[in-house]
């Protein structure tokens, strides 16, 4: 395919561009739709139901419409005058969306579980500086989507080289397989994962889908509910043992889509070492491919648990260069369940250096747990006490106080334990956490801005914290020696300048 033209998509894109619509539909009136339901299996509204078909089926006719408008609209081209990549979409309110080459940091290539049904791939390219997808392409074939991101990624590093015409394609896939060290994630290392990792975000959307299914339930249903015998049923039913067995059925329940959610989203998972760079595909229902290259990744992160430690994993976080620092922790890309072994080769093949996680430590400032003890445990512990008295009995009131002052204490003590930071010849380690224990790793070079706080009550107390800024997030110690944070400061900052390296 000539990339120098106008393109469009693969005509069986207007099936995409159909369920997508119809998706967005769906998902904006998913009440009114179950309500028109209830209402037309109870008997009501009889005599105007075939103008409420007659309706969705207008409206479907309408989708597919702006479904091939869209599809027509749609084209994306290279123009080799400004060396830009440029997209083009939009029925009514068109827009031209231009990327220079140059600021082209990824191309990813996916596939969603429609595509898969449809055969076809979507391509998703990023530039620097950017917070969202700018050019998106949502229906190729993989032979014109792994075209395409080879033409612009060969721009991004400058390798505008014509091939010779005499290498067929097979000779020139044969002759990069020679370079390749494939590394593959098997169920079983994703189960580990699974069962160790991310309790609290499964809960919270659990707890999330459960809410939203009460809620429009008892929006439907408000007639028909009894609310006199649900409390009847909740006070002579429900006893502490039955109490018991269904916050553990939750659990297990947590457990098991915790699982099953680790397992679709990083299935069949591969990373391929292929010379200076890390290719990596991965999912289930959506496939997910893209290539990392060592000069744009800014930060590392090696997380890891009590569970994993034993089993010997970790999770292998990678940030690059992204527009701002909530979009940049979205978009980490991470491979799970590596051993140590593959920790350290991925490590060194994108700093060119050995792992290093020792050095010399600046430890947190005991105000550090002073400060959040207070805030954190007495104050609301006091408050809880104190504005409870009439509402809940003695017996309960301080039980619970007791058990929150002990729990998150033995908490913040943990977190304050744990936070240090590490600097090493080569390296800034910044260790954290309470269960995930979490390495922050980044070079010197990459630093884009250094900023030390004081607080007028630290000053006596010669304490204070740093932040870091990078092109890939944030970096930041609290409540340390003030005076060895800016000698740090004036070391990193001279390294900056006197080496003069460049930060992607």
């Amino acid at each position: 395919m000539n990339f120098y033209i106008p393109n469009r998509q693969a005509p069986i894109g207007i099936i995409v561009n159909f369920v997508y619509g119809l998706q967005k539909f769906v998902r904006a009136f998913f009440p009114v739709l179950i309500l028109i339901l209830v209402r037309i299996n109870k008997g009501e509204w009889q005599t105007g139901v075939q103008w409420i078909f007659l309706s969705i089926g207008l409206f479907l006719v309408l989708v597919l419409v702006g479904a091939y408008l869209s599809y027509r609209n749609f084209t994306f081209h290279i123009e080799k005058e400004t060396e830009a990549f440029v997209v083009q979409k939009g029925i009514f309110n068109k827009t031209k969306t231009t990327i220079q080459l140059s600021k082209i940091q990824q191309v990813n290539i996916n596939q969603s579980f429609i595509n898969k049904l449809l055969g076809i791939y979507s391509i998703e390219v990023d530039s620097a500086g950017s917070t969202a997808k700018e050019g998106v392409i949502k229906s190729v074939s993989h032979e014109v989507a792994q075209a395409l991101k080879e033409t612009l990624l060969a721009y991004r590093e400058h390798l505008t080289k014509v091939e010779d015409p005499a290498i067929t394609k097979e000779q020139r896939i044969e002759e990069t397989t020679n370079h390749q060290d494939t590394r593959h994630i098997g169920v079983g290392t994703l189960l580990k994962v699974g069962a160790t990792t991310n309790y609290l975000y499964t809960m919270g959307i659990v707890l999330l889908f459960a809410n939203s299914i009460i809620y429009e339930g008892s929006r439907l249903f408000n007639d028909s509910i009894d609310d006199e015998a649900i409390d009847t049923f909740l006070e002579e039913k429900i006893t502490l043992y039955v109490g018991v067995v269904i916050v553990l059925f939750f659990l297990a329940a947590i457990f098991v889509f915790n699982i099953i959610r680790t397992v679709i989203k990083f299935y069949n998972y591969k990373v391929v070492v292929q010379h200076d760079s890390l290719f990596m595909s991965y999912g289930l229902l959506h496939t997910k491919s893209t290539i990392i290259k060592p000069t744009r990744v800014q930060l590392i992160k090696i997380v890891r648990n009590y569970f994993q430690k034993l089993w010997g994993i970790s999770s292998f976080k990678i940030h690059q260069v992204f527009g701002n620092e909530s979009f940049n922790k979205k978009t980490a890309l991470e491979i799970p369940g590596c051993s140590t072994g593959e920790t350290k080769d991925f490590f060194d093949m994108i700093f060119k250096k050995p792992l290093e996680l020792e050095g010399r430590e600046l430890k947190h400032n005991y105000r550090f747990f002073g400060f959040r003890f207070f805030f954190l445990v007495l104050l609301p512990v006091s408050l809880f006490i104190g504005f409870t008295q009439d509402a809940i009995e003695e017996t309960w009131r301080f039980s619970s106080g007791a058990t929150y002052f002990v729990v998150v204490t033995l908490l913040i003590w943990r977190y304050y334990r744990i936070g240090r930071l590490i600097i090493t010849p080569n390296f800034i380690v910044v260790k954290s956490g309470i269960w995930d224990i979490n390495h922050t790793i980044l070079e010197p070079h990459k630093i884009q801005k250094i900023v030390l706080s004081q607080l007028v009550w630290q000053k006596s107390a010669n304490v204070g914290s740093m932040m870091l800024y990078t092109a890939g997030g944030i970096v930041q110690f609290s409540t340390s020696n003030y005076t060895q944070l800016k000698e740090l400061r004036d070391q990193w900052l001279f390294t900056i300048e006197s080496q003069n390296r460049p930060w992607m």
